[in-house]
């Protein structure tokens, strides 16, 4: 009868601690972090002379950019530029189904 009071009082103790660490983690901003929920789009956009083609994740129905990956910048004097542009937007547009895929939609 010992032995099972033991292991009832271990396992009891055992879920207090994990209870008040996973409590304690989430307060702090420690825990497991949570990407916002959004839709990825490919874009780009001219800066200083170079055209940037980026992924940005953003909020439906809003223009707010919670994310974004450079996938390539493209000088604008460039000789291949239409080349080097059409290839980055294809790379994007093969990262967009990538991020799409791992976040389920």
């Amino acid at each position: 009868m010992v032995m099972v009071e033991a292991f009832i009082l271990i396992g009891v103790v055992g879920l207090v601690t994990f209870w008040a660490a996973s409590h304690l983690l989430r307060s702090t901003g420690q825990g497991p972090r949570v990407a916002p929920a959004g839709t990825w789009r490919v874009g780009h956009y001219d800066v200083e002379g170079e055209t940037r083609v980026v992924l940005q994740k953003v909020r439906e129905g809003d223009t707010r950019v919670l994310d974004e990956h450079v996938i390539a910048s493209v000088r604008s004097d460039d000789p291949d530029y239409d080349d080097k542009f059409l290839a980055a937007m294809d790379t994007a547009r093969q990262r967009q189904a990538l991020f799409e895929a791992e976040d389920g939609g």
